[in-house]
């Protein structure tokens, strides 16, 4: 279940302004940062996606620091992850809101192994999935006076299917194609979910998707409904950011964590990373918003774009306290 921002409170702060100085100088720093809206600007296309310049540099210069570790928490699954985001290899990843989980050898986990989760689907799990399918099927099929197309073979780019696009015929039919209009809707398709993504769709059909979209938790109770940015997301696994926090914080035991996330989901990293404060786990945590949605976090920038400064600055100050000795 999805947390709900308890707080809308601070203010725009510059990259200058927040305060970095105790994950600058953690004995052991973790540093998770969402992918779409924070390393990377927004995209209508979301196979396009792809990491400001300067954060990817920022990611790459902090994963080589000593007693310092880089993840990426996304809802994104963790092959879309990582071809999109092109992360140095010391970097972890959470994919599909937690549910995945890559994890190196250096993880604290006991054994010396690997950390990778990638579950598979019960039957139940299987089942609502399918039913999913089915019910979004029909709303690309019975879309009244349809203007709009479906950019399947976009969606299929972005996430590996191998599914084709299928033409329709008449102007009931809301035809698939890649043609990638301003007025297009897009299903992103995930080992775990589906992604309807809005963005570009006037507001009236965008809620009359959505509403559709969600209808089939009338019958399917377990599915869980994520909302974000102009998408709907209808998942048949129930783990949230929060719990991909959690194990990030069992397998590398910083000393600090900071969080940088800007939708709705990564409000559960920033609860999971308040309770692991609050419990004494971490001695300090930094929690940060991207742009301007209500939030739990103590700390808001503007955009991506600050978000690569943030990041600079934090190589400099960490690079300080650390050196860049791994011996």
């Amino acid at each position: 279940m999805t947390i709900e921002p308890t707080v809308s409170a601070p203010a725009v702060s510059t990259p200058a302004e927040v305060a970095l100085r105790d994950l600058a100088t953690a004995d052991s720093l973790l540093l998770a940062l969402d992918f779409d809206g924070v390393l990377a600007p927004l995209q209508d296309d979301p196979s396009t996606s792809r990491m400001v310049p300067q954060s990817a540099a920022a990611v790459e210069a902090l994963a080589s620091l000593p007693r310092t570790r880089v993840a990426l928490v996304s809802g994104r699954d963790i092959a879309t992850l990582r071809r999109l985001s092109e992360p140095p290899d010391s970097v972890w990843l959470i994919g599909s809101h937690g549910a995945e989980a890559e994890l190196g050898d250096s993880a604290a986990h006991g054994d010396g192994s690997s950390v990778m989760r990638s579950p598979e689907l019960t039957r139940a799990e299987a089942e609502m999935l399918a039913a999913i399918d089915a019910h979004l099927d029909a709303f690309e099929h019975s879309l009244p006076n349809a203007e709009r197309t479906l950019r399947a073979n976009a969606a299929a780019r972005a996430t590996g299917a191998s599914e084709p696009a299928r033409a329709g015929g008449s102007d009931s039919t809301v035809r698939a194609a890649s043609t990638g209009g301003t007025s297009d809707f897009l299903i992103e398709r995930k080992p775990y979910s589906r992604t309807v993504h809005t963005r570009g769709l006037a507001p009236e059909a965008a809620a009359a998707l959505h509403e559709h979209a969600t209808d089939v938790v009338a019958e399917f109770p377990d599915i869980r409904v994520i909302e974000g940015h102009d998408i709907t997301e209808l998942a048949v696994k129930q783990a949230t950011k929060g719990d991909g926090i959690r194990l990030l914080a069992r397998a590398s035991r910083p000393t600090a964590l900071g969080c940088l996330g800007d939708d709705v989901t990564d409000e559960d990293s920033f609860a999971a990373l308040d309770e692991l404060t609050e419990a004494r786990v971490l001695e300090a945590g930094l929690t940060v918003k991207v742009g301007s949605a209500q939030t739990r976090a103590s700390w808001r920038i503007a955009d991506p774009a600050a978000v690569a400064e943030l990041l600079g600055r934090l190589v400099r100050e960490r690079r300080e306290h650390v050196g860049t000795d791994h011996g």
